[in-house]
């Protein structure tokens, strides 16, 4: 029984819910809940019927999908560890809206609604938790309404060193997403576009100044008598109902106050962002920073539609030969024939090659928001050394057809093996980005995959990470 309730605490403290609480309250809750484990394709809940449970997943995926007829289902979200369901149905005590079974071998804990109700009451930080996880849904829908069926692209360049050649980078970005998209294109910088006026040598003072390669630079707001946080919410309310493709440039930090807000502004702009690049200089001591800046960044974002990069900008000569020792998404070395910003609104302006090839990128990436990583080990009968180079091949081409790419890397792994104990091994880590589409369309044929490959290699288990959530198979 005290196994039982240490693998429930420790699930428990996994999830949004009960995290904040101590453990002798988790305790409390952990006697009122119980485990059930699913199989494969075993529904766990059917639509329509009573909301009378709350369910913790604590290992595995689960697909939670609309029925609509005997030939034909709707994919809504792919839950795993840590992830919960059920308690709107809960609170509003009204049948289930969705089916959900399991897409792999599942396990969860199991609350009674009666049970989930006292626990609200009896421990408010629950309940407070719960009202968060509500609003975030319904922020969630109201964006997807507002936003339609529009394919809405934004694009942050936080700049909060200063310096970096983020408006010049911002401003090819913009002709380069505009020239292979064909999509309508702007760039803007916040707080203050008017400086773009002077920076870029414009000698018409207008609110959207149209660049000769095709898209627009918004230079103004002309909203005198709002407010700067009724202004910010115009203008974002105009690009994105007249725009595709969004760039603008942060000039300020990810600043919070004593209650962990951050401005509302920029808030704003992180609840829209499908990328987000930091720009840094070469210089170790500033790491720290940026790693402070990139976990405010991850908590006010989506994780699953948001990515965050970091883009190391040897922006002048000073810099050229300096060696930087932190993992970075992107170098931009120091180049000699970037041309200035005044001249950066002429049409035919050449963009540096090193600066295209990080474009193409972001292009790419642009759409493929989500992670799928499979972790192919280099052992057999748990302790066995075994060259697995055709199983990463093997991977490699699978997921390439199905995901449009893949690659490849070793890495060092312990696990702990029910026969021999703690294991130290290779891994060979075979990874992609896909769109959310693709997700929903192959994940089931990837997780049948993972069982085949497995059997082959005799394994115990394989471990499969869907954005950055890790499942045994």
């Amino acid at each position: 029984m005290m196994r039982k309730n240490h693998s429930i605490i420790r699930a428990l403290q996994n999830c949004e819910l009960f995290k904040h609480l101590p453990e002798n309250e988790l305790e409390v809750i952990a006697s009122k809940v119980k485990m059930r484990q699913f199989f494969p394709d075993e529904v766990i809940v059917w639509q329509g019927n009573p909301s009378d449970s709350l369910f913790l997943v604590t290992n595995g995926i689960v697909t939670v999908k609309r029925i609509i007829n005997e030939n034909e289902e709707q994919i809504l979200n792919y839950l795993m560890a840590g992830n919960t369901f059920g308690e709107i149905g809960i609170l509003e005590n009204k049948p289930r809206s969705a089916t959900v079974a399991a897409l792999s071998d599942v396990d969860v804990v199991v609350i009674r609604r009666a049970d989930f109700i006292d626990i609200l009451y009896q421990f408010p930080s629950v309940a407070i938790e719960l009202a968060k996880m509500l609003g975030r849904y319904l922020v969630d829908s109201n964006r997807r309404r507002s936003r339609g069926n529009s394919n809405i692209k934004l694009i942050l360049l936080f700049d909060v060193f200063g310096s970096l050649g983020a408006t010049s980078v911002g401003i090819s970005l913009a002709k380069v997403l505009h020239q292979r998209t064909k999509h309508k294109t702007v760039y803007t910088e916040y707080p203050v576009p008017q400086k773009l006026i002077a920076d870029l040598h414009i000698s018409r003072k207008e609110k959207i100044y149209q660049h000769p390669a095709g898209f627009d630079i918004l230079l103004s707001q002309e909203e005198r008598f709002f407010s700067d946080k009724v202004k910010t919410t115009m203008m974002l309310d105009t690009l994105i109902n007249d725009y595709e493709n969004i760039i603008i440039t942060l000039n300020e930090n990810i600043d919070e106050n004593q209650d962990g807000i951050v401005d509302q502004d920029i808030a704003m702009m992180l609840d829209y962002a499908k990328q987000i690049i930091m720009f840094c200089p070469p210089e170790p001591s500033v790491w720290g920073h940026v790693e402070e800046i990139q976990k405010k960044l991850r908590k006010r974002i989506r994780t699953n539609e948001t990515n965050i990069f970091t883009l190391i900008n040897y922006c002048s000569k000073e810099y050229k030969d300096v060696a930087f020792p932190y993992p970075v998404d992107f170098q931009l070395p120091y180049l000699t024939a970037f041309p200035p910003l005044r001249d950066m609104h002429a049409k035919e302006v050449s963009i540096p090659t090193p600066l295209l090839d990080i474009f193409g990128t972001l292009a790419d990436r642009l759409e493929r928001t989500n992670n799928i990583a499979m972790y192919i080990p280099t052992t057999v009968d748990v302790d066995k050394q075994i060259d697995t180079t055709l199983y990463v091949e093997k991977t490699l081409k699978f997921f390439g057809e199905r995901f449009g790419g893949a690659t490849s890397k070793q890495a060092q792994g312990v696990w702990n093996s029910e026969q021999v104990g703690l294991v130290g091994e290779t891994v060979f880590i075979v990874n992609s980005y896909v769109t959310q589409a693709d997700l929903n369309k192959y994940l089931d044929e990837v997780i049948d995959y993972v069982k085949e490959i497995k059997v082959e290699l005799k394994q115990e288990a394989m471990a499969l990470e869907v954005n950055q959530k890790l499942t045994l198979i």
